[in-house]
Formats: C-alpha cells, sequence, structure tokens
C-alpha cells in the first residue's frame, strides 16, 4: 500500500449498506480514493443527527428525493454538500455541485461533486444516490 492510500485510509467496503465479504470470507477492505468516495457517498445518504457523537455529520440526501427542482433546493443541497464534504479531512475543498433532475423521474437525479482531494488534486465524483437514470 503507498503512502498516498495510507493518508486516505482504509475501511470497510459496503455495498447497498452491507459489508462484503471477501474471496477468503473475511470483510472486505477499501483504500485510498475508492474509501474515500465510499465516505463521500456515506455522508451524502447520512441523515444529520443519526450519530449522536457527530450531529452536524451526513447531508440528508432523502429530504431531496422528490423535491421541485428549483434553484432554492438545488442551492441548500449544494450548500449542504459543501459543508459535509470539506469536513472531512481528506478533502481539501469542493470546487462545484451540479445537480441533474429528469423531468420524467423526478425521484431520481444525478450529483457530480468536483472535490479537491488531498494528493490527488482535483476529482469529479457522480452520485446517483437513488439508483441510475434511464
Amino acid at each position: 500500500m503507498s503512502s498516498l492510500d495510507e493518508l486516505l485510509l482504509t475501511d470497510i467496503k459496503h455495498s447497498s449498506d452491507f459489508m462484503q465479504a471477501s474471496g477468503s470470507g473475511d470483510i472486505s477492505l477499501v483504500s485510498g480514493l475508492d474509501n474515500v468516495t465510499d465516505a463521500l457517498l456515506r455522508r451524502l445518504v447520512t441523515e444529520p443527527g443519526a450519530f449522536i457523537h457527530r450531529p452536524e455529520y451526513g447531508v440528508g440526501i432523502k429530504r431531496f428525493q422528490n423535491a421541485p427542482g428549483t434553484l432554492a433546493t438545488k442551492r441548500e443541497l449544494a450548500t449542504r454538500i459543501t459543508k459535509n464534504f470539506e469536513s472531512d479531512p481528506r478533502v481539501e475543498s469542493v470546487l462545484g455541485v451540479t445537480v441533474i433532475n429528469d423531468d420524467y423521474t423526478p425521484e431520481k437525479f444525478t450529483i457530480i461533486v468536483r472535490v479537491k482531494i488531498i494528493g490527488y488534486g482535483e476529482r469529479a465524483m457522480t452520485f446517483t444516490p437513488f439508483g441510475e437514470l434511464p
């Protein structure tokens, strides 16, 4: 494992809110940039206040499912994402948030977040928290 991967840490690999088993039967781990991406997805889907010891942790994306795709709604979501993602010590800054709505499936949307990750520079991360758009 490189020193950059060590800086970005290692954690348990999750899939659909369950831990994944490795081929040997152990719990699978994820490191480096993949770990940061997974951790930011967890922040996105976690409801604020879900962790009593970290009341500010979580964006609460479910609150935005089926919400009107207005500019005000997108700005609120972008503000929550920026604040929450920048509180992760591996994220230097959030450079931009884009929310793409589909008029035919308002319950599904795509979020593209441009982040500056320590040691990796700028990355565009795409999240579809409620499934892929058709």
